[in-house]
């Protein structure tokens, strides 16, 4: 797995793709305020009935995306705080498997756009592995 992909590269497509994954929900958010567009259908499965609740999900999302950036540059050392190396460790892992599961859930889901998802999921998962395994950056 190290030979795959680098330390280094798993850390800033990671970060790269968390990033677009806030733009994402931010566009999401800002279309249900501002433009009153809200599209359940092509999202969360299409299993959202209410704007509000759309809505709440999506908030989740943004601050689970901003959760996930927060630990890879802890991780990378980007942020140093030594006292959270270990849960961070452990939260990578978490990350992995999170991934991995909702990869075969958008492969199984009923719109296009999310089983569209299921490739970038998976390619999270493995970089969130590669994370993982990395036990000292330096």
């Amino acid at each position: 797995m190290r030979k795959f992909v680098s330390f280094k590269r798993a850390t800033n497509l990671s970060l790269a793709i968390f990033g677009l994954f806030i733009m994402f929900h931010l566009a999401i958010i800002i279309g249900i305020v501002i433009f009153n567009y809200v599209p359940i259908d092509f999202l969360w499965g299409g299993r959202m009935e209410t704007r509000n609740q759309l809505l709440g999900f999506e908030f989740i999302s943004l601050i689970v995306m901003a959760f996930c950036i927060l630990i890879v540059l802890i991780h990378s050392e980007r942020i140093r705080i030594p006292k959270l190396k270990n849960v961070v460790q452990i939260a990578l892992w978490i990350l992995f498997a999170m991934f991995v599961l909702n990869t075969l859930g958008n492969i199984i889901a009923k719109t296009m756009f999310e089983k569209f998802l299921a490739v970038v999921t998976a390619i999270l998962s493995i970089l969130c592995l590669r994370l993982a395994l990395e036990k000292n950056q330096k």
